[in-house]
């Protein structure tokens, strides 16, 4: 199970999506390989052109955190590992809120994003959930074991991405979350220059953002709206 040790490799990679150069290494390093199933939008290069941005603004995410088991600043985690997490994270809360905002129930669980071909192995798993949960020396390469790593990975997930929404939240203001999620699965309710003019998806203009949270509001956007400033 742990033959294959922790490392910075390339891997496949598709085209960068807009972002800070200087960062453009980190991201493919995170994301190389990787098709996320959880994209549920019909405009996936926009979720993921979100999910860059978002972690951006998550301070790249190199800053400890020190809330909810998030790693950040471990020793035995490398950076890489700590923003393929942040990635996850990020794409589990879209899913979840463009779920809610379809008006179905949010999925129940984190996918362990390995499944679509996340580069992170056991070794990274096992530095990871170790910050949260006491793993048992004995058990490790016993037989079902992987799997019960796979269940800590998710359930890590799962209050990684409480807490991402809730940063999110906290630096950006409920109102530009709120637009940028919402765009997503709603480009037709974006100023159409914003599609023409080449420019960045994201950030959204002032314009767009006002359109958005003052438009027809809708039962659905209404309980988005609840559900992510909770």
């Amino acid at each position: 199970m742990f033959s294959h040790p922790s490392a910075d490799r390339p891997g496949p990679s598709e085209p960068l999506v807009p972002g800070e150069p200087a960062l453009d290494d980190r991201w493919r390093a995170a994301t190389a390989g990787w098709r996320p199933s959880s994209i549920r939008s019909a405009h996936p290069d926009r979720v993921r052109a979100w999910v860059r941005h978002a972690w951006e603004g998550l301070d790249g995410p190199a800053s400890t955190s020190g809330e909810g088991g998030d790693p950040r600043g471990d020793d035995e985690v490398g950076r890489r590992v700590l923003d393929l997490m942040t990635v996850a994270a990020l794409f589990a809360l879209q899913e979840r809120f463009l779920a809610v905002a379809a008006g179905e129930p949010a999925p129940a669980e984190v996918p362990d994003p390995r499944r679509d071909g996340a580069p992170l192995d056991d070794v990274e798993v096992l530095a990871v959930v170790q910050r949260t949960w006491e793993v048992d020396p004995a058990e490790l390469g016993a037989e079902g074991f992987s799997a019960e790593l796979s269940g800590f990975l998710q359930d890590h997930l799962e209050e990684l991405a409480e807490e991402v929404r809730e940063r999110l939240v906290g630096r950006r203001g409920p109102t530009q979350v709120f637009a940028e999620l919402w765009s997503l699965d709603h480009v037709d309710e974006l100023e159409p220059a914003a599609e023409q003019d080449g420019a960045p998806p994201f950030p959204l203009s002032t314009d767009d953002v006002a359109w958005i949270v003052s438009g027809v509001p809708g039962p659905e956007k209404h309980t988005a709206w609840e559900w992510l400033a909770r």
